[in-house]
């Protein structure tokens, strides 16, 4: 049996099809643990951005207090 490029260039196409099907599935399945992790993530991230000014600022008051 002969391949025509149209057969090949349609197995690729379907190969593709079916590649992004599976890969969007696997995403609807774990949307939320995904979503989740993305929350985690940023308020990881904010306390660790923030939370060390006001760690310092706190320690700095309660220091002046301490003779």
């Amino acid at each position: 049996m002969t391949y025509t490029l149209a057969d090949v260039l349609d197995k690729i196409l379907t190969a593709i099809q079916d590649t992004l099907y599976h890969i969007a599935d696997a995403i609807a399945t774990n949307a939320s643990t995904i979503a989740t992790c993305v929350v985690v993530g940023g308020l990881a991230f904010m306390v660790y951005r923030y939370g060390s000014r006001i760690f310092r600022a706190m320690t700095g008051m309660f220091t002046g207090l301490m003779p």
